[in-house]
C-alpha cells in the first residue's frame, strides 16, 4: 500500500494533524513520524499539511502490529 495512497470512497473518519494522531494513539510524536517516514502510515497531504484518517491508521496498525491471544492450551496434557 502506497503511504499517500487516496481512498476511492469519501471516509466520514476525522483526519488528523500528526499531534492528534500521536495523542489519540498514545504513541510518541517522534514515533508517528517515523512511522510515516517508512511507509507504515498512510497520509495525505493538504497543501504542506500532511493529515491522517483515523480509520485508516487504525486498520494497517491492527494488521501490521496485532498480536495474538494465547490460546490457553497448556504444553501438558492430562492423564487420567
Amino acid at each position: 500500500m502506497d503511504a499517500h495512497s487516496s481512498s476511492q470512497h469519501q471516509s466520514t473518519s476525522p483526519k488528523l494533524t500528526r499531534h492528534q494522531l500521536a495523542a489519540h494513539l498514545a504513541l510518541s510524536l517522534r514515533y508517528v513520524d517515523e512511522l510515516t517516514k517508512r511507509g507504515k502510515l498512510p497520509f495525505f497531504k493538504i497543501g504542506k499539511s500532511i493529515r491522517y484518517d483515523l480509520a485508516e491508521v487504525e486498520t494497517i496498525l491492527r494488521a501490521s502490529f496485532h498480536i495474538r491471544a494465547k490460546t490457553g492450551r497448556s504444553a501438558k496434557t492430562p492423564q487420567g
